[in-house]
């Protein structure tokens, strides 16, 4: 997988393909080309050798982020991420703050990392690597959330009695992520429309699509504009990176996904696991 996401950096492109979201982008850097390249290849979280720039190339676990703590003041981060555990992210994200270092976000910034990590940094540079996904349809109400695998059944009463007494454990794991994500942008000055957006759309998506599977497996890439338009300056640099599913920048998750739209997917895994 990190050879792919390397092998990328010889398709720069200058301007998005969709005329809505035409803008030119930064050309890749060298000297943070090679940095990248290094990161992709170091599992864990250190300092690259023989620099002062920190590689977090790891899940989103407390093991990982209290090594990042303990490591000395760095020019940069370079982070990477598979994701992990929404409110574990927000500590990691309470340690990025601390530290302030700028931050490159290359090759894979998935779950968590797109939905606390990302919108928590100040100083961002998008490396043409890059692919970003928020993974589920985070703000799904209750009575949608509990039908959406039987028919649109509407909940009966004992279901809303057990969902609102906290007796209902996939709802409590669905509704907290809901919750850290409020909190969190709210902490980070970040519009709630952030992640609303994107769950929108996702959910758009998915009542379009024939086949359904649990609102936690469908997966959506942030765009550029979407980028752009919720974090503003935060973003100091941004190359061209995958911007939709069949991007000729997208390789890696092509092979391993299904897309149901221009941005929304599902690994080919949980559509097997649906039985469409």
């Amino acid at each position: 997988m990190r050879s792919l996401l390397i092998g990328l950096a010889g398709l720069f492109i200058t301007q998005t393909t969709n005329a809505q979201d035409s803008f030119s982008f930064d050309a890749p850097d060298p000297e943070t080309d090679r940095l990248v390249e290094r990161c992709l290849e170091t599992e864990g979280v250190n300092m690259l050798e023989d620099s002062d720039v920190i590689c977090y190339n790891s899940a989103i676990f407390p093991e990982q982020f209290l090594k990042l703590n303990g490591l000395p003041e760095a020019s940069r981060i370079i982070i990477t991420s598979p994701g992990g555990n929404v409110a574990t992210a927000r500590g990691m994200s309470t340690i990025l703050d601390n530290r302030g270092e700028p931050a490159v976000i290359a090759g894979q910034c998935m779950s968590a990392c797109a939905m606390v990590i990302l919108p928590g940094l100040d100083e961002v540079h998008i490396h043409h690597t890059a692919h970003i996904a928020v993974h589920g349809i985070t703000m799904m109400k209750f009575r949608q959330w509990w039908g959406w695998l039987k028919e649109d059944a509407t909940p009966p009463p004992m279901a809303l009695m057990a969902a609102q007494l906290g007796y209902d454990f996939g709802y409590i794991l669905h509704h907290s992520g809901a919750d850290h994500m409020r909190d969190h942008l709210e902490g980070q000055k970040v519009d709630l429309g952030y992640i609303q957006t994107i769950s929108d759309l996702m959910l758009e998506d998915a009542l379009a699509h024939p086949c359904r599977v649990d609102p936690k497996d469908y997966w959506g890439m942030l765009d550029a504009a979407h980028i752009r338009r919720f974090l503003g300056d935060r973003i100091v640099r941004m190359e061209a990176f995958a911007q939709t599913w069949d991007d000729p920048n997208n390789q890696v998750y092509k092979s391993i996904t299904e897309p149901i739209a221009e941005k929304t997917y599902i690994f080919e895994s949980d559509l097997a696991e649906a039985d469409c």
